[in-house]
């Protein structure tokens, strides 16, 4: 994606109504057109939006000015460098240099992860600049990765240790009540307040899986959408997880 075309997507999301807007990837620290660079699309897009967000793998310096700032860990450093290519001492390195103040690990499980949540949520207690940590689980894209799709039972297990976790006090910011429901995915998805973009500027409304891959909302991970659409019902706890991770930094 160009210049040009990414200040066209926001200013096409700026007019459908949207006010917050997260940069993903690939990883977004790698983008550049130019003499521009990602912190120049950030700068522009804090002008138009409420709230502007990245997640990014921490394997650049983590000096970047969004309002919400996710660094994607999967698991402790064996399953972590196995997942993302050696990458856990340099994400590690840059995170705890970071100053950034609203700093959330997300955490996607799977088969082979979802048991090192606990000692990563240890580990993290150690990193001060770490507010706290979302979840989310695998979701297969039919790419050759479905070895690391959650069993029915192990999706149950790894949802109840997080939920034991947050009991505990680790400060994850995902609501219980939409946690158990992701168990078996009982709940309703309101897709339509979700709007994709395309690295070719295609501006897609509804589920984040589609033009990616096949839609199975039996399988569904995407735990933020859960959160978003219990707080378009008004789920309290889903109210207050937004509440923690986009106004209360």
């Amino acid at each position: 994606m160009n210049w040009e075309t990414a200040l066209q997507a926001l200013e096409d999301l700026h007019d459908m109504g949207t006010r917050i807007v997260v940069f993903e990837g690939g990883e977004p620290f790698l983008w550049n057109d130019g003499v521009h660079t990602f912190h120049d699309l950030v700068h522009h897009a804090k002008e138009r939006f409420l709230r502007v967000a990245v997640t990014t793998n921490g394997t650049f310096p983590l000096d970047i000015p969004v309002d919400v700032l996710w660094v994607s860990i999967d698991g402790l450093r064996e399953h972590h460098n196995t997942l993302r290519s050696n990458s856990y001492d340099r994400m590690w390195s840059n995170l705890k240099e970071s100053a950034h103040p609203n700093t959330i690990i997300h955490f996607t499980m799977n088969r082979e992860n979802w048991h090192d949540i606990g000692e990563l949520a240890k580990a993290l207690q150690n990193v001060p600049t770490v507010r706290g940590i979302t979840v989310q689980l695998f979701y297969p894209y039919g790419q050759g990765e479905d070895s690391l799709t959650l069993t029915p039972g192990a999706r149950r297990a790894a949802i109840e240790n997080v939920i034991h976790l947050k009991r505990q006090g680790y400060p994850i910011f995902n609501s219980e009540n939409r946690l158990r429901a992701m168990i078996n995915n009982s709940w309703t998805c309101h897709d339509d307040i979700l709007v994709n973009v395309d690295p070719d500027g295609t501006i897609t409304r509804g589920c984040y899986v589609k033009n990616r891959g096949n839609v199975n909302c039996r399988e569904c991970g995407f735990t933020p959408v859960a959160e978003a659409s219990g707080a378009l019902d008004l789920v309290p706890g889903s109210v207050l997880a937004g509440w923690h991770i986009f106004i209360n930094t």
